[in-house]
């Protein structure tokens, strides 16, 4: 016979044990009592198992007995086990019979281990257990950091201390359940550094000048630095730039040295600028003041931002009355390139430049009021204004050009001497370009050793130039050109060019190396030529046709735009105005191409180019046009919009664009 039995639970680690827990509480034999496992555990290191008593075999008297089990085994806090902690020690008391065993847990800052096993989760714990508590070390620690600023002009020092902390257990009354906590129990600071420590650091980081030994005080004596300056170099004082103040047509001061050369004048006011009377004050020069050297944290001199000086000088037409001023010696119209100043007479054309005016030469300023005919040649020792057209004639001028109307089949050319020497000048850089990559070749061949052990530098330098270096011998032939137009034929670099470059001439190199006195030749006369030159001049026209257009400032289209030309400015070429197209021939410009529309539908042949470091922008552009930066070449395939071209870092051609 079976009999049930109220509901009772019983614990332990095994089921066995919670039926020998069961048979000492009820008081019958194991094998009379029926149970469900309602909880077991078999883990590596945890075990753990809970049944209930459903009932007990053989028992008649159910409703007595059952009310005395129940009775006598109704869970009450006394009889439960108990943990607790007093003075930092650990007291547990086993439970009593039927009761629960105590019950321990932790927090994540401390380690418990019970009978050798870390407690992870909530576990048992009994008198006999071997309860061990290990803290976590926070040991103590000091720290210095030094940050210099990246002009090297001051350094920032940080300090921070951390004590060394011991912990102890936290207080808990004795109750079934405990969560271990822990208190502090003592903090030590480390030693503050000291003074010398910190000059130490200082000298290790190579700071030696301008040391604030305040600051260094007061390191030693607080908690905690964030960020304090701890040394201040000596700061440069930058000089004062010259200045000129131009007193003419009421310009008001204008410091030369901040002239743009992107900045597009007013030509409406060429030919209609006031004029100057004689010993007339055109302008004054303001000396500045030089800079004083400042003195980094390393104690090394920093350079100051030199002043700049600028030498006044008196073209035609004027003269200086001492070195800070000039003045007009006749009567005129006053322009200056630079700090040099001149007055020009003004001559008028008050109708076409053709048979009966003649060509027409003019040191001053020239103003046409009508077109400039087939044949004939106007040529300007300042700047020229044409109010119509220009028709297979030529146009030179030292200054700036304006042609209000079409130029057709015609030469245009601003800054006359400086176009040559810009000329001249991309010439000699393109050689000296070569010629250092063509050295450079031949050291590292012999380098690597791929030689034939017969083989010369001589002979070496002409097959490169026969294959590789194909453009050297054409671009020298060009240079040599132009310095004999300056009838120099006992040039030294003309000898080089001769029997080291042309022909058979490579054959008499006996060492590479011979040609690094080329190059430093070609840098010397860079260096001459860069420094002649005058201030850059413009063209500026509204449609051209058929024509060559060189100025040695910028080119600006304020219309229609160009037609199969060939445009060269060292500087800038911009088309201004909406719908304004470039089709066909070749735009070059130093700095930036800026189009509107460029090449047609049907695909004309339209170049662009640029230098190195150049710019091209076209706002659309149709296939066949060619973007060139240096050396570098796209062709464009498809209709486009939007596009950039440019080099970036690496110096690979990049071109954004938008599909049109």
């Amino acid at each position: 016979m079976v009999d049930k039995v109220g509901t009772q639970k019983f614990e332990g680690v095994n089921v066995q044990e919670c039926l020998q827990n069961a048979s000492v509480s009820l008081g019958v034999p194991v094998e009379r009592i029926k149970y469900s496992i309602l909880e077991e555990k078999r883990g590596l290191f945890k075990k753990h198992a809970v049944i209930s008593i459903d009932a007990i075999e053989g028992l008649k008297d159910q409703d007595t007995c059952k009310e005395k089990v129940l009775e006598k085994h109704t869970p009450l806090e006394d009889i439960n086990g108990t943990i607790g902690i007093e003075d930092g020690k650990i007291l547990i008391k086993n439970p009593k019979q039927g009761g629960k065993p105590a019950v321990i847990s932790t927090k994540n800052n401390v380690t418990v281990t019970v009978d050798g096993e870390k407690v992870n989760t909530r576990t048992n714990v009994y008198e006999e257990s071997n309860i061990e508590v290990i803290f976590n070390k926070d040991e103590a620690k000091r720290h210095m950091n030094l940050r210099t600023s990246s002009d090297k002009m001051e350094a920032y020092i940080s300090i921070v201390y951390k004590p060394n902390i011991t912990y102890k257990l936290k207080d808990v009354k004795a109750t079934n359940s405990v969560l271990i906590e822990i208190d502090v129990k003592e903090e030590i600071m480390p030693p503050k550094f000291t003074e010398s420590e910190i000059k130490n650091e200082l000298l290790n980081h190579n700071i030696k000048y301008g040391i604030l030994k305040m600051n260094i005080a007061k390191c030693a004596e607080v908690n905690e630095i964030s960020e304090l300056l701890i040394a201040s170099g000596k700061k440069t004082i930058d000089g004062i730039d010259d200045r000129i103040e131009i007193k003419y047509n009421d310009a008001g001061e204008q410091n030369v040295e901040d002239y743009d050369n992107d900045q597009v004048i007013d030509y409406k006011a060429i030919g209609s600028v006031e004029g100057v009377e004689k010993g007339q004050v055109l302008a004054i020069l303001y000396p500045g003041k030089n800079g004083e050297d400042g003195i980094d944290i390393a104690d090394k001199p920093v350079k100051a931002k030199n002043a700049k000086k600028i030498v006044l000088g008196a073209g035609e037409g004027t003269e200086l009355t001492d070195e800070y001023t000039v003045v007009a010696s006749r009567k005129g119209k006053p322009s200056a390139r630079g700090s040099i100043f001149f007055v020009y007479e003004t001559h008028e054309i008050n109708g076409d430049v053709e048979l009966k005016t003649g060509n027409i030469k003019f040191v001053g300023d020239i103003i046409i009021h009508g077109s400039v005919k087939e044949g004939m040649k106007v040529e300007s020792g300042n700047s020229i204004l044409i109010k119509n057209n220009v028709a297979e004639a030529e146009i030179t001028a030292n200054g700036d050009v304006v042609v209000k109307g079409n130029v057709i089949h015609s030469s245009v050319a601003a800054g006359k001497e400086d176009v040559l020497t810009l000329e001249y000048l991309s010439d000699l850089k393109s050689m000296k370009n070569d010629l250092s990559k063509l050295i450079s070749s031949i050291r590292q061949l012999k380098e690597m050793n791929l030689l034939e052990r017969n083989t010369s530098d001589g002979e070496l330098i002409k097959i490169l130039l026969e294959t590789k270096f194909k453009k050297l011998p054409k671009t020298s032939i060009k240079v040599a050109k132009s310095i004999l137009q300056h009838q120099d034929s006992e040039d030294e670099l003309i000898f080089i060019i001769k029997h080291r470059i042309l022909d058979l001439g490579p054959l008499n190199i006996k060492s590479y190396e011979e040609l690094n006195d080329a190059v430093r030749i070609i840098d010397n006369k860079i260096a001459v030529l860069e420094m002649n030159l005058t201030l850059p001049v413009d063209v500026v026209l509204d449609y051209c046709q058929d024509s060559i257009i060189k100025s040695s400032g910028n080119i600006i289209f304020s219309g229609k735009g160009q037609y199969v030309s060939q445009i060269a400015a060292s500087d800038s070429v911009i088309f201004q105005k909406d719908k304004s197209v470039a089709r066909g021939g070749v735009i070059k410009a130093g700095k930036e191409i800026k189009c509107k529309i460029v090449g047609g539908i049907g695909g004309v042949s339209t170049k662009l180019i640029v230098e190195n470091h150049g710019h091209i922008w076209a706002e659309v552009a149709y296939p066949n046009t060619r973007f060139i930066i240096g050396a570098r070449e796209y062709v464009l395939d498809v209709p486009s919009k939007n596009v950039h071209a440019f080099l970036d870092e690496s110096r690979e051609l990049i071109v954004d664009k938008l599909l049109l």
